[in-house]
Parts: structure tokens; C-alpha cells; sequence
């Protein structure tokens, strides 16, 4: 549980720091920090932290190849959130579909 927590807050974060950049509004911030904001704090299903995970592994990305954006924020924010979500997705017990 505390792995969403800090998910939650690391979109928050990332939210702030699309508002604040000297550049203006950086819209690949916001976005994905809104995402991974609510699936950091409401995460019931797998899938929500597979989600969360690809986003991170996309700042990640996006801040290798990004001049336009502060880097080295997205690679610390991107590995951090791709590595807990993905941690606390597999860490959830699967439990299958009622049979009627």
C-alpha cells in the first residue's frame, strides 16, 4: 500500500512540475502525473498498476529523448513509478473470474 502512496505522490509532483517549468506547461507532465495520481491512490486491480508502470517506464523514455523537458526529473519520477507500480502489480494475489 505505501508503494501507491508514493506513486500518488510522485504524480502530484509531476503535475506541479508541468505547471512550474520555466518552459511553460508541459503537457506530457500533467498528463501522465494526473494518471499515475489516481491510479497511485486508487489501485484495486492489476491492471491499474501495469498502467501506472508503462507510464513510468514512458517518462523514463520520454526523458532520455526529450530536450524540451527537464530529463533528468522524468528519469528519477519514470524509474521510480515504473518500478513500484510494476512491483506492487505482481505482488497482488490474482484471483479469477467467477464461474456462473
Amino acid at each position: 500500500m505505501w508503494k501507491a502512496w508514493v506513486n500518488f505522490v510522485l504524480g502530484l509532483w509531476l503535475i506541479l512540475s508541468g505547471i512550474i517549468t520555466t518552459l511553460g506547461v508541459q503537457a506530457n507532465y500533467i498528463i501522465v502525473g494526473i494518471v499515475v495520481a489516481v491510479l497511485g491512490f486508487w489501485t484495486g486491480k492489476i491492471w491499474q498498476g501495469i498502467v501506472t508502470g508503462i507510464l513510468g517506464i514512458w517518462l523514463f523514455l520520454s526523458g532520455l529523448i526529450s530536450t524540451l523537458m527537464a530529463p533528468i526529473n522524468m528519469l528519477i519520477v519514470g524509474v521510480i513509478v515504473a518500478g513500484l507500480s510494476l512491483w506492487e502489480a505482481l505482488q497482488r494475489p490474482h484471483t479469477p473470474a467467477p464461474q456462473h
